[in-house]
């Protein structure tokens, strides 16, 4: 089953959106995702938790944590 997560990732330029876009494109159970550089955020439609996708998405380096 499918859920959609909002994430705030710390990310300041392009490379860092490159750098999330990475981690989530190989990711099993992402389906899709949308990442906003201005706001900072990263939307993800996955059967992952929201917990799972934090810890995935802090793999790429970028302070991460759920939208609040």
């Amino acid at each position: 089953m499918s859920q959609e997560t909002h994430l705030k990732v710390a990310m300041a330029c392009g490379g860092c959106e490159g750098a999330v876009k990475r981690i989530l494109s190989k990711q099993e159970g992402v389906q899709d995702f949308k990442i906003d550089l201005a706001a900072q955020k990263v939307t993800v439609k996955s059967s992952l938790s929201p917990q799972q996708l934090v810890d995935i998405v802090s793999k790429s380096g970028k302070k991460t944590e759920l939208w609040s």
